[in-house]
């Protein structure tokens, strides 16, 4: 199970020497040290694992009178003379650098080898799952809110971050075994909509008229009244009339808002799809209009939680230095106001344990004050609603300097890749796109990885000539290494044997893709622990890096049965690895390029 019985055979060993070693607690259970037993990342092509004294310290099994490097050596020599080697795990020593002393175990080759690939081959879809890493994290329930764009507008660049990131999220808690509800909260509610029905009425729009090119017929009639408003105030008190009357629930404002919303989420599935995204539900702030909101507002006034200012708003204090409109001064409900209800309907609906708001960093006193309210409303599920913050990207445009439309964006994206895919039909060592579909799905990759692989609070400037380069850590190097590794199997001359024996796979590229793989599961732990996915990217690209040099010295075609089938048994159990990782990201594998 990965490395689960290397992990359990050394934390039992370390258990039994510190029960008989006279410093720190006893009775800690040999469960509670695995998560800190990893594969040690500089070991390369010699299979050993290792354990941080500082981390046995922070668990209690050292005691606190070790306080300098020395301190820690001293300690560490002496667990040593108290280990017992054994056929599994032949051999014990000590490494120290600047900031630690660890304790690195040696494991046998043959069985190593041996676990790693047998449960990667035989479960390619849910290997990790068999992890104690994996399976020492609690069951969550979660809900993962993300994308949100604006009905009636074109998929705006700016809801991209969001759709990835929160993609991801979602995916990874799902591919972890946690139940997973996935929902899009579209901007469907609010004084704007009273714009755009004042714009669609006075040019006489009509249905008919956006059975094609719907969403940008839509954004036209906006943008239209949105100038007009400008220059005519009465416009604006038009549209605050209009989309009163939506909150009163009248019937033929709500028929057209519905039309607007039915035709706009039909658009975004299209965009959704070519970035490999899904929802299990499509929400809106118009579930929490005026009633709902009206409930909320009662549970304030209870809680004393509101103040009414002179011009009639109704306003929460977060801290004496931030106060936050709950209700405009003519009634109506804003945003902060249909995010508290949502909050209490979702935690009704879902019983999450988890609630993750993936939205932007500029956010970030929305996010505060909400959670304020939702704390001191006496609800104690408010310490499992979590605020996953990002950058901004910059740069991000057609070549044209055109609008920053999503759909703009990936059409150019494919276009780029077909051409260079022209360009380079004489040069053999670059990647072969069989199509324009292929090389959408390169291009897609490539905008993914792109951006997955910045440190997801951090703004950073967008290249395309960066993101969809042949060479180097892009999408592209992901897709070509997956594709090269399905293009061995069917071309390798020997048929998988899922009872190979893997003892012959002693080679140090052998070994060195070994450990790789065993680190899948620590990786995906770590990842999940901060919500970062650029720690799973850059451990894909060694991955990758790690599965070239392999390639190209353990041969597969021409090597004797045996030694092919366990060289092809590795092969596949990398592809699965990798597979396993960008499904995770978001970045579905292609089979040909």
């Amino acid at each position: 199970m990965m490395a689960h019985k290397f992990r359990s055979l050394i934390s039992n060993k370390i258990i039994q020497v510190l029960d008989g070693f006279p410093i720190g607690d006893r009775g800690v259970k040999p469960s509670t040290l695995i998560p800190y037993i990893q594969v040690d990342p500089k070991a390369g092509s010699k299979p050993e694992f290792q354990v941080s004294l500082k981390a046995l310290q922070q668990q209690g099994l050292i005691n606190n009178d070790l306080r300098n490097q020395k301190d820690f050596i001293s300690c560490g020599s002496a667990l040593i003379e108290k280990f017992d080697t054994d056929p599994t795990i032949p051999g014990i020593y000590l490494v120290q650098d600047k900031t630690d002393v660890r304790l690195n175990f040696k494991v046998n080759n043959s069985q190593l080898v041996s676990e790693v690939v047998k449960i990667t081959t035989h479960r390619p879809n849910s290997f990790w799952r068999c992890s104690a890493l994996v399976n020492l994290l609690p069951f969550q329930k979660v809900v993962v809110e993300y994308s949100s764009p604006n009905i009636a507008k074109p998929f705006h660049i700016g809801h991209l971050r969001s759709t990835i990131i929160g993609n991801f999220i979602a995916n990874l808690h799902a591919a972890l075994g946690h139940n997973v509800t996935r929902i899009n909260y579209l901007g469907d509610w609010g004084t704007q909509f009273g714009i755009l029905k004042y714009g669609y009425d006075a040019r006489n729009i009509t249905e008919k008229d956006l059975e094609e090119d719907a969403i940008k017929k839509l954004y036209e009639v906006y943008v239209w009244a949105n100038q007009k408003a400008e220059s005519d105030p009465s416009v604006s008190s038009k549209a605050r009339d209009i989309f009163n009357k939506m909150e009163q629930g009248d019937n033929r404002e709500l028929e057209t808002w519905e039309f607007f919303r039915n035709v706009s989420i039909k658009e975004f599935k299209h965009v959704y799809e070519r970035l490999n995204v899904k929802f299990d539900e499509y929400h809106g702030e118009s579930m929490y209009s005026a009633q709902k909101c009206q409930e909320v507002l009662k549970l304030l006034e209870q809680k004393n939680l509101l103040q009414t200012l002179e011009d009639g708003r109704k306003v929460y204090e977060v801290n004496p230095k931030q106060k936050v409109t709950v209700v405009k001064s003519d009634g109506s409900s804003i945003y902060l106001s249909r995010d508290i209800a949502a909050a209490i309907h979702r935690q009704e609906e879902y019983k999450f344990t988890k609630m993750y708001y993936v939205v932007d960093n500029s956010q970030s006193d929305h996010f505060v004050a909400l959670f304020s309210i939702i704390r001191n409303l006496g609800f104690e599920w408010a310490e499992s609603m979590t605020h996953i913050k990002f950058g901004r990207i910059q740069g991000m445009s057609t070549r044209k300097g055109t609008a920053i439309f999503l759909q703009d964006l990936l059409d150019e994206a494919q276009e780029i890749m077909m051409q260079k895919q022209q360009e380079t039909e004489t040069t053999r060592d670059d990647v072969r796109l069989s199509g324009a579909e292929t090389a959408g799905r390169v291009a897609t990759s490539c905008v993914l990885i792109g951006d997955m692989k910045q440190r997801r609070q951090r703004d950073y400037v967008f290249s395309w000539d960066k993101a969809l380069q042949s060479r180097g850590d892009t999408g592209v190097k992901l897709q070509y290494v997956h594709c090269r590794l399905l293009s061995l199997e069917g071309n390798c001359g020997v048929d998988y044997n899922p009872e190979a024996n893997t003892s012959c796979l002693t080679e140090p590229q052998a070994l060195t893709l070994i450990m790789e793989i065993a680190r899948f599961d620590e990786v995906l732990v770590q990842t999940y622990r901060e919500l970062e996915p650029c720690i799973l990217v850059s451990y894909l690209f060694k991955l990758c890096g790690t599965i070239n040099n392999a390639i190209k010295l353990l041969q597969v075609k021409s090597a004797p049965l045996e030694v092919a089938e366990a060289r092809l048994a590795l092969f596949m159990a990398a592809r699965h690895t990798l597979a396993a990782g960008m499904n995770i990201l978001g970045v579905k594998p292609l089979s040909k390029m």
